[in-house]
């Protein structure tokens, strides 16, 4: 090998260095990434995660049967029969209606009405003393909480039975509604 082609060889070496040592600046400005001492690319980046809102409750028990009662008296949910229990199983806080299909009487002057109360520590904005049914929803609870410690709530049922109430089996459906708050 000539020594002009030597020098030739290394004047081509030094170029090439040189151009992979820019490149390596140039594309480090572009992506924001920087190199470690240790000569090892860093870059940093973040996570982000959005949680769906799920609005949703159980409802226990199934039915609430008062049994036989007479003209002119007086039941309420307890022990016997138990209130609904209402429960947020979802990831947001509820608010609840309530809404009766029919009348349970036709008699004069009946109550069937509700209420609500927490069945934990604490609980939510409710419905207090007892609220005579409509044939609209009404509202059952305000910002029922979904945590464990605040996500129950009892409904009550209440019903007086009119003088002059026709014999027979009574029976409603009663439609609870949740949305988020």
């Amino acid at each position: 090998m000539k020594k002009s082609e030597f020098w030739v060889i290394v004047i081509l070496m030094i170029l090439a260095i040189a151009i992979s040592i820019i490149s390596i600046v140039i594309v480090n400005n572009k992506t924001g990434t920087s190199i470690g001492a240790t000569g090892n690319v860093m870059d940093t980046g973040n996570v982000t995660a959005n949680m769906d809102s799920i609005v949703t409750f159980t409802r226990s028990p199934a039915t609430v049967g008062f049994g036989n009662i007479s003209v002119g008296g007086t039941k309420t949910t307890g022990s016997d029969p138990a209130p609904f229990i209402i429960n947020n199983t979802g990831t947001v806080k509820i608010n609840m209606t309530i809404l009766s299909n029919q009348s349970l009487f036709t008699g004069s002057n009946p109550t069937y009405a509700f209420n609500s109360s927490c069945y934990e520590t604490s609980c939510a904005t409710i419905v207090y003393g007892w609220t005579n049914f409509t044939q609209s929803a009404q509202d059952l609870v305000k910002v029922l909480e979904f945590n464990e410690s605040k996500d129950e709530l009892a409904v009550g049922i209440l019903i007086v039975v009119p003088e002059d109430e026709t014999p027979g089996s009574k029976s409603d459906t009663l439609i609870f509604t949740a949305s988020e708050a």
